[in-house]
C-alpha cells in the first residue's frame, strides 16, 4: 500500500520547470521543459545582469527552446516563468562568453535576439566571425568543443532530474530498514525486561 501512494504521488513532480542554457561563442541557446518530459512553450523569458538589469525579452517556442546573442561579457541570469507560478533560473557566466566582447554597457543594454533557434553546426561553429588566420583557432576550437558538448550537457541534465525506480526502491528500502531496527530495539529491550 505504501509503494502504491509513493507511486500515485510522483506525477505531480512532473510539473517542476527546469531551464538549460549554453553559450557557443557570442549565441546563447537553451531550452524550458518540465521535469518528465513536456517542453514549456510559449513561456516569457527575461535575461538580465545578476544587478536585474534587462538584457533580453523573449519567448520559448513550441520545442520550449529559445536563443539570443550576447553583447556583452556579463553573467546572464536566464529567468523563465510560464505563468501558473513555475518559475526557473540558469546563468550563463560571463568567462563562459567570448573574451572580444566589451563588459561595459557601452555595447548597448539589449542583447540581439534570434529568431531562429536552430543550432549551429559544427561546421558553423569552427568559423569566428571577422577572424582568420591562426589567431582565429583558440576561439574555433572552443566553439566546435562547446558545439560537440551541449547534447551531453542537455542529457546530463535531464537525467539528474528524472526520478528514477532505483529512487524509489531506495527510500523504501530505507525506511524498512529504520523499521527494522526499531523492532530489533525493542524485541532487545523486551528481552532484557523479562531478565
Amino acid at each position: 500500500m505504501l509503494a502504491m501512494a509513493v507511486l500515485a504521488a510522483s506525477p505531480a513532480y512532473a510539473h517542476k520547470l527546469k531551464v538549460f542554457a549554453t553559450a557557443v561563442g557570442p549565441r546563447i541557446d537553451g531550452s524550458a521543459y518540465f521535469v518528465g518530459g513536456g517542453p514549456a512553450r510559449g513561456a516569457k523569458i527575461v535575461v538580465a545582469t545578476p544587478g536585474g538589469e534587462t538584457l533580453a525579452l523573449l519567448q520559448t517556442d513550441d520545442d520550449g527552446k529559445f536563443a539570443i546573442t550576447a553583447t556583452r561579457r556579463v553573467d546572464h541570469v536566464i529567468i523563465v516563468d510560464c505563468g501558473d507560478g513555475h518559475v526557473a533560473r540558469f546563468v550563463i557566466a560571463a568567462e563562459d562568453l567570448p573574451a572580444s566582447l566589451p563588459e561595459s554597457s557601452q555595447a548597448g543594454a539589449q542583447a540581439a535576439v534570434n529568431p531562429n533557434v536552430s543550432r549551429p553546426s559544427v561546421e558553423e561553429a569552427m568559423q569566428p566571425a571577422g577572424k582568420a588566420g591562426p589567431e582565429a583557432l583558440p576561439d574555433a576550437v572552443a566553439a566546435a568543443v562547446a558545439a560537440q558538448i551541449r547534447p551531453l550537457r542537455e542529457q546530463l541534465n535531464a537525467f539528474e532530474d528524472e526520478v528514477q525506480l532505483r529512487d524509489i526502491l531506495g527510500g523504501l528500502g530505507y525506511i524498512l530498514g529504520l523499521a527494522g531496527l526499531a523492532a530489533w530495539l525493542r524485541a532487545r529491550q523486551r528481552e532484557r525486561a523479562r531478565r
